[in-house]
C-alpha cells in the first residue's frame, strides 16, 4: 500500500468480524496477543509509578505501610459499598457466607483476568492457599506484592464474619518461582501480631503447603485454555466469559494503588502537587527515550505495527499509539495522518480511567519515546484550544524548544 492511509470505517462489516487490533498498515495483532499486551503495558506503567513513589517517599517501610494501609482501606470500602452486591451475584457468593476467606474468591478471578494463572490449593473458612505460575506485575517491586496481598485482605474484610489475615509467601516479584497467597484465620491458627506491611509471613501453616513443579505450572489463564471451555469458572460454579474479563483490564492497577497514597498526601499538605507531577513528568519521560534508545528496539516495534521502510515520521509512534488506545479500548479519532503531523482526539475518560495524572504520565512518555523513535525534532504536546474539555487533542509534529 502506499502512504495514504485507509481509512478505518473502509470495509467495517464487509467482512466477517476478526478479533484483533489493526495497526494503521493492515497489520492485526490478535485478540490474545492483545490481551497479554495490555495486561503487560499496564504493569510497565504502574512500574514507572511505583518509581516516582520511591522518589517521593525514599524510605522503604514507610512506602509500604502507607501502600498497605491506604489500599487496604480503600477495598474495604469499595467492597462495602453496592458494588460488593454486583459482584456477590457475579461470584455466586451464597447468602450463608462470610468471613475474610471470601476476598480469596474475588482474588482467584483478578489473577486469572489479569494473566495470572494458577490453582488454588486450600479453600476455607480458616485457610487459603493460591498458588500463581505467572505475574506480568513480578516487574513493580515488592513494595507492590505486599499491597494487592494488603488489598485483598482488606475485601475480605467487608464481609465480616472470621477473618482473615493474608500472607504473600512467595512472590514472583521477589524472585520466587511461584507467587503463593496464604491466608490463615488467626484464632485457629495464632501466631504473633506484626505491623501491617508486613506481608511476606511467617505463617502457621507452612507445612500444609502443595508446590507445583514448574514443568506442570499454567502458561495461559483459564479463559486461554481448552479444557476450561475458554470461561473462568470458581468453585462455586460461577463462569465469567473472556469478553466481561477483558472489560475490566484497563484499570490502571498498580498507578490506582500508587496514587491513593499520593492523594491523601496533597489533602494532607504532606506533599506538594506540583513536586508529584514533575516527577511523574522526568519518570515518564525518561522512561519513554529509553524505550526505543537502542536501535533494535526501533526495528522491532516498526516490524510489528508493520511500518512501510519509507515511513521514518510521527506516524510511526501514532501507529504504536492507536495500538494502545485499541487496547485499552479508549475512544479516538484521526484528526491528520501524514508525514508533516499527526493529530487524535482522545476521550480522556478512557486513557484517565479517574486518574487525570495518568494522561500527564502518558503524555511525557510519548514525548520521550518520540525523541528515539524517530528523532529530537519531533515532539508530542496537548493542544487545547477549542477543544472539549473531555477531549484531548495530541499533537504529534516538529517544532523548536529551548526549555524541553
Amino acid at each position: 500500500m502506499d502512504n495514504k492511509r485507509i481509512p478505518r470505517e473502509v470495509g467495517k462489516g464487509v467482512l466477517p468480524d476478526h478479533p484483533a487490533i489493526k495497526t494503521p498498515w493492515e497489520r492485526l495483532i490478535s485478540y490474545h496477543d492483545a490481551y497479554h499486551y495490555v495486561v503487560r503495558h499496564i504493569s510497565v506503567i504502574d512500574s514507572a509509578f511505583m518509581q516516582a513513589l520511591r522518589i517521593l517517599i525514599p524510605d522503604y517501610v514507610k512506602r509500604s505501610k502507607l501502600l498497605c494501609e491506604y489500599n487496604k482501606k480503600n477495598l474495604e470500602q469499595i467492597f462495602s459499598s453496592p458494588y460488593k452486591r454486583i459482584q456477590v451475584e457475579n461470584h455466586n457468593i451464597h447468602p450463608f457466607m462470610e468471613g475474610g476467606y471470601i476476598g480469596a474468591i474475588f482474588g482467584d478471578s483478578g489473577d486469572e483476568r489479569l494473566c495470572m494463572p494458577g490453582r488454588v490449593n486450600d479453600f476455607g473458612q480458616f485457610r487459603v492457599e493460591k498458588e500463581l505460575d505467572a505475574c506480568p506485575w513480578d516487574i513493580v517491586g515488592s513494595e507492590f506484592c505486599r499491597c494487592t496481598t494488603s488489598s485483598l485482605e482488606g475485601t475480605g474484610v467487608a464481609f465480616g464474619g472470621p477473618s482473615m489475615e493474608y500472607n504473600m509467601v512467595e512472590a514472583k516479584g521477589c524472585g520466587d518461582l511461584h507467587c503463593r497467597v496464604i491466608a490463615e484465620n488467626r484464632d485457629k491458627y495464632p501466631m504473633p501480631e506484626k505491623e501491617s506491611w508486613e506481608k511476606f509471613g511467617p505463617i502457621a501453616t507452612s507445612d500444609q503447603i502443595k508446590f507445583t513443579p514448574e514443568d506442570k505450572m499454567y502458561k495461559e489463564p483459564q479463559q486461554f485454555r481448552q479444557e476450561c471451555d475458554f470461561k473462568y469458572r470458581n468453585g462455586l460454579n460461577a463462569e465469567i466469559t473472556h469478553d466481561q474479563l477483558y472489560g475490566g483490564l484497563a484499570h490502571p492497577l498498580g498507578s490506582d494503588m500508587v496514587l491513593n497514597v499520593l492523594y491523601p498526601m496533597i489533602e494532607a499538605k504532606e506533599i506538594n502537587k506540583e513536586e508529584i507531577e514533575n516527577v511523574i513528568k522526568c519518570v515518564f519521560e525518561a522512561s519513554g527515550k529509553m524505550t526505543f534508545g537502542e536501535h533494535f528496539a526501533i526495528k522491532g516495534l516498526r516490524d510489528w505495527l508493520g511500518v512501510p521502510g519509507d515511513v521514518k515520521d510521527g506516524r510511526v509512534l501514532g501507529g504504536y499509539i492507536e495500538v494502545v488506545l485499541q487496547a485499552l479500548r479508549a475512544k479516538y479519532d484521526i484528526q491528520n495522518f501524514d508525514k508533516e503531523e499527526v493529530i487524535y482526539d482522545i476521550n480522556l475518560a478512557g486513557l484517565e480511567r479517574r486518574h487525570p495524572m495518568l494522561t500527564k504520565a502518558y503524555l511525557s512518555m510519548w514525548n520521550g519515546m518520540g525523541k528515539t523513535l524517530i528523532g529530537s525534532q519531533w515532539f508530542v504536546w496537548r493542544e487545547t484550544e477549542g477543544v472539549a474539555d473531555e477531549i484531548l487533542r495530541l499533537k504529534i509534529g516538529k517544532k523548536i524548544d529551548k526549555f524541553c
